[in-house]
């Protein structure tokens, strides 16, 4: 599948200043991870406009094989196109090495893939062969990882929307049209509002978006954002957790923005207490200590839960304790998590 972009290449190769006005770029990458491989492959026209491809592969291949077979779908993409002139970029050292010559193959799996791409070269009149870094080669290395990604069983193609501006800017017309039945001038714009307003509501002067698996959530905005997640994560309850969990459990409490999942990462990232203390991934293995408690409640475990939507008497914390040997539950809610209150219901 190749789509064609109606932008213009903005990042391209450092050479492309040198190059002749009548030369087209083709750009190819290869990705893999546990679901599979694939290919990435960008055409620029001599214009500036790209031509891409996301490519599944549905076998086995190491690296260098994904690599040659970006290449050789580039290739056979670009004779397709009848272009005459081409200049390759891929960002293989190894095989840029042997497509160009200066090495040989030894493998016979990659002396069959060298063939072909020579092979295919003779179609072009004319044609350089550059290793550039995989940092100047991101347009298609995303598009690798795409094909990846994707089951081999569907074959789809994927549009892509650009926004020119913020998402959390999509709700005021929204308010608007709720509350005041107005719509964008714009026919395809005001559709777009009437579909996503049906997924909302007003409550007096507040926005509840609809919520099938959980609470209706209240949309709120900057700084009110900011506020809830400092509670969540560092407040009286909060045990600073990680982005995702962070934005999961503003969820849960009841609250929504657009941003949250971006801004929940941000937030954590800017955390001076977690940059300092939080866990480092990939260390050594070590043994388990087992805990054992030799008669029932003997051990315990406590944990405090909140803040929550307040309950009457403005009850919006909970403690919670577990007993080791039986897995017996104590729950009660709390007003606040002072010390007193704690021995209280202990």
């Amino acid at each position: 599948m190749v789509m064609k972009s109606k932008e213009k290449a903005e990042d391209t190769s450092p050479t492309d200043s040198n190059l002749p006005n009548d030369m087209w770029q083709l750009h190819v990458d290869e990705a893999s991870n546990h679901k599979g491989a694939g290919a990435g492959v960008v055409i620029i026209t001599p214009d500036g406009t790209l031509l891409e491809q996301a490519i599944t592969l549905g076998f086995s291949a190491s690296n260098n094989e994904a690599e040659y077979e970006a290449l050789l779908a580039g290739l056979h993409l670009a004779k397709e196109l009848s272009i005459k002139k081409l200049a390759i970029y891929l960002d293989s050292q190894l095989i840029m090495n042997q497509a160009s010559g200066k090495y040989m193959a030894k493998h016979p799996r990659m002396v069959q893939y060298l063939d072909k791409v020579q092979g295919l070269l003779k179609e072009f009149h004319t044609f350089t062969i550059q290793q550039v870094p995989r940092a100047e080669n991101t347009h298609a290395d995303a598009l690798a990882s795409l094909g990846s990604a994707l089951d081999t069983q569907f074959r789809r193609s994927i549009p892509v929307e650009h926004l020119d501006r913020p998402i959390i800017e999509e709700i005021d017309p929204i308010i608007d049209y709720l509350v005041n039945g107005n719509l964008p001038t714009d026919k395809s714009e005001a559709r777009k509002v009437q579909q996503k307003a049906s997924r909302y509501y007003m409550q007096g002067d507040k926005l509840i978006r609809r919520s099938y698996s959980g609470p209706h959530l209240t949309c709120i905005k900057y700084p009110q954002t900011l506020e809830v997640l400092c509670k969540i994560h560092d407040g009286k309850c909060g045990n600073h957790s990680g982005g995702r969990s962070l934005s999961q459990k503003a969820l849960n409490v009841g609250y929504f923005w657009p941003t949250m999942r971006h801004n929940s990462a941000e937030y954590v990232k800017k955390c001076d207490r977690c940059q300092r203390y939080k866990s480092i991934p990939n260390l050594p293995a070590e043994v388990y200590h087992l805990q054992n408690s030799s008669w029932p409640f003997m051990q315990w475990a406590i944990d405090l839960v909140g803040p929550l939507q307040p309950a009457p008497t403005k009850k919006e914390m909970m403690i919670v304790v577990t007993d080791y040997f039986t897995k017996w539950i104590e729950a009660e809610a709390l007003s606040s998590t002072k010390e007193a209150d704690v021995e209280q219901f202990i």
